[in-house]
């Protein structure tokens, strides 16, 4: 079933539901809220792109603790993420300026540096990445001159549509791809965030309009063009909010859809927005509005969320306090199904280690904490450094594999229930899959799940996830609570707890 046909069969069902239950000669159309099967009407994605994380190249290696970067592998490992966000800074390889005296920045020249230690580092994700099969989005955070630099360049008055950024974006990834061979890259980020606007001295996009960045597409997309680099798509937005993102979005559906690879947003959303389905209603919103103007949506080009995260617990330092906390975990899951209902085709999460990024200062000494472990501190003995919602992420990512169908049952419409969420998946060749529930609510609830579509295997293995439930292994990674015999093609009932998820999968995760 294609997207936009799934939403008005669930605006339909909610609306004759409605309507009956005010009609006491009819009939109402009921959907059992109990028995939810997983079929192929339900199906959303024929193809997933897959989930991942925020691994960009780091702002300083030299601060990693000893045997810090084995451990970001290992982790990295057992994550099986399979795309990720690779930002970097231009300003750490762009030097020797030369404006050659006149106004005119055609004549600018420069030379790069790719031996320094940010090189380095953004070599060694990528070299991972192509190893491993991990889709990447490579971007810029912002144009040069903003991050400590000076103004020379005076790039901040046109922004990303001035014409030296689209040489230096199709000489980086000219190197990368075609001489390097990164063939892994397939986007490109067109500035972080370009709905967000500070001031000259920030590191926002001061002086930045829809406009402005829209030019900068179409000289970016030439410039690649130029070079053979047609294939690398240029993220659709990479936007913050639901309010800019609807109008980029609607901008870009208008003017250059067929210029954007996707339409891809940042989403960090309330505590209560997620628990109470409010994040679904304002997705399907959000997609039926540029579904009226773009067709093409969820079809040619996808909806990605290239950040996602939980606004409760951000600090004024841009750290996440909750990120220890089994709470965060399970919302995270809860608001990975809504996005999955919702019809997005990737899900990029808000990071992966504390070690990649620190606040804005000449000398980098606090570091954001946001991530799913931190590589700045020594491991000590006996101690768990994974927080928890490495294990939830890293039980999603097993599950939802790229080029899986994704189901989305007609209960999770917010109108007929709007604090339980269920996804179903299953490998196209029907060897894996699986189901998550969650329940935001306040009480424990029991469901019922099958598949009507084969999927092979005669174990199935349950995980619970909340505070008290999950367990480890001697490893310190995520482990089955029970294995039973079973196949997803007969009933499984469970129950789920309030503010807690569970997941049943044919194989270990």
């Amino acid at each position: 079933m294609k997207r936009a046909e799934r939403i008005a069969l669930l605006g339909l069902v909610s609306f004759m539901s409605l309507l009956a239950c005010n009609q006491k000669s009819s009939e109402p159309i009921r959907v059992d809220m109990n028995n939810i099967a997983f079929v192929s009407n339900d199906i959303i994605q024929e193809s997933f792109g897959g989930l991942g994380v925020e691994w960009g190249a780091y702002e300083d290696t030299d601060k990693i603790a000893e045997g810090g970067w084995e451990r970001v592998l290992n982790y990295m490992d057992h994550l099986g993420a399979a795309r990720i966000r690779l930002m970097i800074n231009y300003d750490w390889f762009v030097q020797n300026f030369d404006n050659k005296g006149n106004e005119n920045p055609e004549d600018d020249t420069w030379s790069y540096n790719f031996t320094n230690k940010y090189a380095r580092n953004m070599i060694d994700i990528l070299e991972y990445c192509q190893t491993h099969d991990i889709d990447v989005a490579f971007g810029c955070w912002n144009v040069i001159g903003t991050l400590g630099a000076g103004d020379v360049w005076h790039m901040m008055e046109k922004v990303t549509s001035d014409v030296r950024w689209a040489k230096i974006t199709a000489d980086v990834l000219d190197l990368l791809v075609n001489k390097k061979g990164f063939s892994c890259i397939k986007w490109f980020v067109n500035s972080n965030e370009p709905n967000l606007t500070g001031t000259p001295d920030s590191s926002k996009n001061y002086n930045n309009t829809y406009e402005i960045w829209q030019q900068g597409v179409k000289n970016v997309r030439k410039a690649l063009d130029k070079v053979g680099l047609e294939y690398i798509g240029i993220i659709g937005g990479d936007t913050t909010g639901f309010e800019g993102t609807e109008e980029y979005f609607t901008k870009i559906a208008k003017n250059i859809p067929d210029l954007v690879a996707d339409y891809g947003a940042h989403l960090y959303l309330s505590n209560i927005a997620v628990d109470r389905g409010e994040m679904l209603e304002q997705f399907n919103f959000l997609y039926k509005e540029i579904k009226k103007i773009d067709p093409g949506i969820g079809v040619v080009r996808d909806v990605d969320i290239w950040e996602a995260g939980l606004l409760d617990g951000k600090t004024s330092m841009d750290c996440q306090t909750l990120i220890a906390t089994a709470d965060y975990a399970v919302r995270m899951m809860d608001y990975t199904l809504q996005c999955l209902a919702g019809g997005a085709n990737g899900v990029v999460y808000w990071d992966f280690d504390d070690g990649m990024h620190f606040m804005y200062s000449e000398n980098l000494t606090t570091p954001k904490e946001w991530g799913m472990f931190s590589s700045l501190a020594e491991a000590s003995a006996g101690t768990q450094e994974l927080r928890p919602w490495f294990h939830s992420t890293s039980l999603m990512t097993h599950l939802f594999k790229k080029g899986n169908k994704i189901y989305s049952p007609i209960q999770n419409d917010p109108a007929l229930d709007n604090t339980v969420r269920s996804i179903g998946t299953i490998s196209s060749d029907g060897e894996q899959g699986g189901f998550i529930c969650t329940n935001g609510g306040r009480t424990t609830i029991k469901k019922t799940f099958y598949f009507n579509d084969e999927v092979k295997g005669d174990k199935l293995y349950i995980y619970r996830f909340a505070e008290d439930t999950y367990r480890l292994d001697e490893n310190g990674f995520i482990e089955p609570n029970e294995i039973i015999d079973g196949s997803l093609n007969k009933k499984i009932t469970v129950e789920v707890p309030k503010r807690a998820a569970i997941v049943v999968s044919n194989t270990r995760l």
